[in-house]
């Protein structure tokens, strides 16, 4: 009798383990996994970079901040896994330093001015504090020049000055790093090449050093015109022609002629061309000696005389 119980009661119970055995053994595998998912995210960290803005001084204040800021703070989360690694850069605003208060020397990140919905929570930041160095702040008008680099082809000139727009600017950083700077330059520009005529650039200042900084516009209008370029061209022994009646004398009679145009064409100029001379006037004595000026005719469009060697010659009139 024993025995039939005992074999009725194991198989009773084996029905309860077989029945619905791929059933059970699913719900066994979810349980499993539910209990890990729940129990697994109340420990997971995350952490993120996130942009950092500064509220400075007025523009005006006569103090300055020359602490260097960091860019980005790192943001370490805890929270649910799900939801944490949900979150994207955008989710988050920038870090904001309140800095105008000059009189601070050391600015903490605060964790609950962190902006995070939901269960997150921020467990640090780092860095946590960033230490704040104030200096006496100066400004200073300065001239701003050109920078040129190269050279245009032969025979041709970068016509000076070269126009700078603004011809000066306003700079703005510690004193003592201020007061060296007399003139700022702009970026190097290329004239390589650069055919005749007027050309125009925009082009950066160069950077100021440390912390001083352009006030206004960092940026500049230069104006460069590509001209001929001029030289000087020596004539020599050139006869000097007496305009005017009757017979005369000239000492001496030969004089030089310094010619001034463009290069490429100074060359080419045949002497003959010139022809110096003097003009006596209708009012000049008939006979004695004339103290006369030197003037040059023939002059090709272009050129000028620079100067005549000498500037002036004796005319003695009559026999």
């Amino acid at each position: 009798m024993k025995d039939a119980v005992a074999q009725n009661e194991r198989g009773v119970l084996a029905r309860l383990l077989l029945d619905n055995l791929p059933l059970k053994l699913l719900s066994a595998v979810l349980s499993i996994g539910l209990f890990s998912l729940v129990h697994g995210d109340t420990d997971a960290q995350r952490s993120v970079y996130l942009d950092v803005v500064a509220l400075l001084p007025p523009p005006h204040s006569d103090t300055l901040l020359v602490t260097d800021l960091p860019h980005q703070v790192k943001v370490t989360l805890r929270g649910s896994r799900s939801r944490i690694s949900a979150l994207q850069h955008e989710d988050f605003t920038p870090v904001q330093m309140d800095l105008r208060d000059t009189s601070r020397r050391f600015y903490y990140f605060d964790p609950a001015a962190i902006d995070v919905a939901g269960t997150a929570q921020v467990v640090s930041i780092d860095p946590r504090a960033v230490e704040l160095v104030w200096a006496k702040s100066a400004e200073r008008k300065v001239p701003s020049r050109p920078r040129v680099r190269g050279a245009v082809d032969e025979g041709y000139a970068i016509r000076r000055p070269v126009t700078v727009t603004p011809a000066t600017v306003t700079i703005r950083g510690p004193e003592e790093d201020v007061r060296p700077i007399t003139e700022v330059f702009t970026d190097d520009i290329a004239i390589d090449g650069m055919p005749a005529g007027v050309h125009e650039r925009r082009v950066h200042l160069e950077p100021l050093p440390g912390h001083v900084s352009y006030l206004d516009s960092s940026s500049a209008d230069v104006r460069l015109e590509v001209v001929p370029e001029f030289g000087e061209r020596v004539l020599r022994r050139l006869t000097v022609a007496v305009l005017g009646p009757g017979p005369a004398t000239v000492r001496p009679a030969v004089v030089s002629v310094v010619l001034r145009g463009p290069v490429r064409a100074l060359s080419d100029l045949e002497p003959d061309e010139l022809v110096p001379y003097v003009e006596i006037g209708p009012a000049a004595p008939a006979t004695g000696m004339l103290a006369l000026e030197v003037k040059v005719r023939g002059v090709p469009d272009g050129f000028q005389v620079a100067r005549v060697v000498p500037t002036s010659v004796l005319i003695r009139r009559g026999r």
